[in-house]
């Protein structure tokens, strides 16, 4: 598992709550296949979310007009309470993606959440809002796994203030994921240029937890600026009931965001700028070189316009670089040279 490879994005697709429909053996099919659909889309990771209501938010807080066009009517809290995974689907998920070779995460909400899981998952996630989570930073960074920072609503003193947090707590292993607190969030919201700002001040990997709808555009603009992470939210049908699923995509768009990042992954190459072995035919085939525009003796004068030029070869002996002009001109030919092919010996 490696979070900051240039070469191979690692893809998180976020399952959140989005396992919830019913009972409970419902509730673990419908998990089921959200792995398989993950791993079948060619993800690294699927995230599920692990949270009791009573250790998230403060008894009765009410409403948020965030929810109000996402097909509930409830309290924050009665949303919570409903889409609490309970701890025993735990193991029983993590078996099933070490089954089908996709990384199990999940992101813990309170100390509690993270005892529970974190026997059962190779790197840990503070959500946005944990970001300042005095007590659930500081045990995520004594189990000395990977964590990932989301950072939406935050500003640098934030961010700070959690990587420090970790430090102390002897854990270096730390990514940090641009992220815009907004859901959908606005394609002009994400503000993707602060992912190589992040790199810079930061020398930590970079990633980006994307809530936009569309799913090619901040994805691969992310990886374009550096993202070595790439996060989102998929469910196996929009049109079910709860928060999250409108803003996902759905299976085919997830398998399309995938091939693009991984296409856009083989697109990056090195940084040497280098002629590469599928170049090597046009090379030779087009690029200009110095070419006999008429049948030349031995010992002719070589006149540029009179009896050479710079031509494109194709299939004729390819002559010297047209760099070396002015090295050729009004020199002595050392042999019989047919008109197109190149001159290569001069005196």
């Amino acid at each position: 598992m490696n979070i900051d490879n240039p070469k191979h994005t690692f893809i998180i697709a976020e399952a959140g709550s989005n396992w919830k429909i019913g009972s409970l053996n419902d509730d673990i099919s419908q998990a089921k296949q959200l792995i398989l659909s993950a791993a079948n889309a060619g993800a690294d990771a699927i995230k599920f979310q692990t949270f009791k209501s009573k250790t998230v938010y403060a008894q009765d807080a009410g409403q948020i007009d965030y929810l109000s066009n996402k097909n509930t009517n409830s309290s924050i809290n009665e949303l919570f309470d409903d889409l609490s995974m309970p701890y025993e689907m735990i193991p029983e998920l993590s078996s099933f993606c070490n089954k089908h070779k996709i990384i199990f995460m999940s992101t813990a909400f309170s100390v509690e959440d993270a005892k529970h899981l974190d026997p059962y998952v190779k790197i840990h996630k503070v959500a946005s809002y944990e970001i300042n989570h005095v007590r659930l930073i500081e045990f995520l960074a004594r189990t000395k796994k990977p964590i990932l920072i989301s950072t939406g609503a935050s500003s640098y003193n934030e961010i700070d203030f959690a990587i420090k947090k970790i430090k102390e707590n002897g854990n270096v292993k730390i990514a940090l994921l641009q992220c815009t607190a907004k859901y959908p969030a606005p394609i002009d919201s994400l503000n993707l240029n602060v992912i190589p700002a992040l790199k810079s001040k930061y020398g930590l990997p970079v990633g980006f937890s994307d809530h936009s709808l569309d799913p090619v555009v901040g994805p691969l603009l992310s990886v374009g600026l550096g993202a070595t992470i790439v996060e989102k939210h998929f469910t196996m049908n929009k049109s079910l009931t709860g928060p999250d699923h409108m803003f996902a995509l759905d299976p085919d768009e997830l398998k399309l965001m995938i091939d693009s990042i991984r296409n856009a992954d083989a697109a990056k190459g090195n940084s040497i700028k280098q002629v590469l072995n599928v170049e090597l035919e046009l090379q030779k085939f087009a690029t200009r070189s110095i070419q006999a525009t008429k049948n030349i003796s031995k010992g002719d004068i070589l006149s540029e316009g009179k009896n050479f030029d710079i031509l494109r070869p194709g299939n004729r002996i390819r002559g010297l670089d047209a760099r070396f002009l002015d090295i050729v001109n009004g020199k002595k030919a050392t042999k019989d040279i047919s008109i197109g092919d190149g001159i290569l010996d001069y005196e």
